[in-house]
């Protein structure tokens, strides 16, 4: 079997699922900050404090779609038009705002890299670019082995400058790293990949598949997806996440109490909506021997199938969360039962190197959370399929629950807080969501600048003043990479002048030990969550 279901015990889940738990590292603490509704809706104000209003002018879904046969093969067909496709929603049609060709979102033509950092991505327009993830965390030993031989193999068949950029991840049993930033040099992942000796996965062993170690292990999953989709929100293109192992066990929602269950669920909605704001597309790849397969289309039968599993997909319609269901809902695919791994990592990133991107605005304007929206795109030319995001769920800012309580809105908001700096801080991942710089002045204060692109300003108040609102934190680590000390806090309200060029932070740190080697600076936009950070090395 490719995971076992487990039900959750009463009060731990709901802590680890919101956000209460430290998940791959510690958790600072800091005051709440306001979170932004999903960036399918055309923005133009967000609120939170007194005095300010939401305005949405108009919602805007937008879908990244994969061509293929009705096998799902690849079909390398970059000539469609808007006319080849049909969009509908809940099965009513919908009209097709904007359309774009593969030739839109293509790398720029050269024969050297032109990516060597995550520095370098703005070079690239809105090229796509891929996640590779290693899952140790929830993988057997020997599993972890044949992923990694399987990388390695997949990687050698490759050019030496890939065709896209590349970053390589791995999901450890207490923290979620970087092993190798963005790059398009083959060589050297393959060196990082063949160098890197997996951890023996204790945390599983201890854990299995039930229990409050199981539920931990999905809290970790969870704010791993959701740091890959808050690092990655500065890059405009399509990331496609290719995750090599089990993910998070499946989790069994029958006969739970009702506000659990919702509060499981919501957490499931969080970290989908927020892979689908950064444009993520998951490709998950079981490397269990033995395990499920998905639906193979070889007959019109089995299209048959497959398409009314399409029709009305919910990622909780079973009563079941399961980290499978994260590929179909972001526009991926779940392979399981093969041992061809380097293939399939090959036939992931291939599907997600050719795509156009269409946009529509729903018919139905309601906003009820909980209700998802199935979404189906169909092909004027019947032998071709369209593989996009199998829907959503409309995303209001808040859950149906908080709502009604805003207490509990403010609560998640400083969880929500506290998560994404305790993630930023206690990794080396870089966010690019805001483009930070920092620097050291004569007096020994850190002034740290945030670009004004990227920065959320309030709209014009009766003064015709704006204003963006920030958190930023410092922190400091010795040799071995570790935070040696309580990050320093510091939030701040920049007014938007004539000639503002973003927002100015001075923060005082106190007198370094010799051993620091390195200084991070995490900037978070309160109003829509955005992040950035910089990193200063200590010589």
């Amino acid at each position: 079997m490719l995971s076992r279901s487990f039900r959750f015990p009463s009060g731990f889940a709901l802590l680890a699922l919101c956000g209460m738990l430290p998940v791959f590292g510690q958790t600072p603490t800091a005051a709440p900050a306001q979170q932004a509704p999903a960036p399918a809706s055309d923005v133009q104000q967000i609120a939170g404090q007194p005095g300010y209003h939401i305005t949405v002018t108009k919602q805007v879904v937008v879908l990244d779609v994969v061509v293929t046969d009705k096998h799902g093969v690849l079909q390398h067909r970059l000539d469609l038009t808007k006319d080849d496709f049909k969009i509908y929603e809940n099965n009513v049609p919908q009209t097709i705002l904007s359309f774009d060709p593969p030739a839109k979102h293509a790398m720029p033509q050269t024969d050297v890299a032109v990516v060597n950092s995550a520095a370098d991505l703005k070079k690239i327009g809105d090229a796509p670019v891929t996640i590779m993830v290693l899952d140790e965390l929830n993988s057997q030993f020997q599993d972890m082995s044949f992923s990694r031989q399987m990388m390695i193999k997949y990687l050698q068949a490759q050019p030496a400058v890939l065709k896209e950029p590349t970053i390589l991840m791995i999901a450890m049993n207490t923290k979620f790293i970087q092993v190798h930033d963005y790059t398009q040099n083959r060589d050297e992942l393959i060196d990082v990949v063949k160098k890197h000796m997996p951890e023996y996965p204790w945390r599983m062993a201890n854990s299995g598949g039930s229990g409050p170690g199981a539920v931990e292990r999905m809290a970790q999953v969870m704010a791993a997806l959701q740091q890959l989709a808050q690092s990655s929100s500065g890059t405009p293109g399509r990331k496609n996440v290719i995750w090599v192992g089990n993910g998070f066990p499946s989790a069994d929602l029958v006969g739970l109490d009702e506000t659990e269950s919702q509060l499981i669920e919501a957490a499931m909605r969080r970290v989908t909506a927020k892979l689908l704001a950064s444009r993520i597309t998951m490709y998950t790849i079981n490397p269990m021997a033995g395990s499920s397969a998905t639906v193979d289309i070889e007959t019109p039968d089995d299209l048959d199938t497959a398409d009314a599993a399409a029709a009305g997909f919910d990622p909780f319609g079973a009563g079941t969360v399961n980290f499978t269901d994260l590929a179909p809902a972001t526009g991926g695919f779940a392979f399981r039962g093969r041992n061809d791994l380097n293939n399939v990592i090959a036939e992931g990133i291939a599907q997600g190197d050719e795509y156009y991107t269409l946009s529509y605005s729903p018919t139905d304007k309601s906003e009820d959370p909980t209700k998802y929206r199935d979404v189906i795109i169909t092909m004027k030319d019947t032998n071709l399929r369209a593989t996009t995001r199998k829907g959503y769920f409309p995303d209001t800012g808040s859950d149906t629950n908080e709502l009604a309580d805003k207490t509990a809105t403010d609560k998640q908001k400083a969880r929500d807080l506290s998560l994404d700096l305790s993630q930023a801080l206690t990794s080396d991942i870089t966010y690019n969501g805001l483009s930070v710089t920092a620097e050291k002045a004569k007096n020994g204060d850190y002034t740290i600048h945030v670009m004004e692109q990227g920065l959320t300003w309030t709209e014009p108040g009766a003064d015709g003043s704006e204003h963006s609102e920030c958190t930023v934190a410092g922190g400091w680590y010795d040799a071995k990479n570790k935070l040696q000390a309580k990050p320093v806090l510091r939030e701040e309200t920049f007014p938007r002048g004539a000639t503002s060029t973003g927002a100015t932070f001075t923060l005082t740190l106190p007198s370094l030990p010799y051993y620091v080697k390195r200084i991070r600076f995490v900037v978070r936009d309160a109003l829509s969550g955005k992040m950035g950070t910089v990193d200063i090395l200590q010589k």
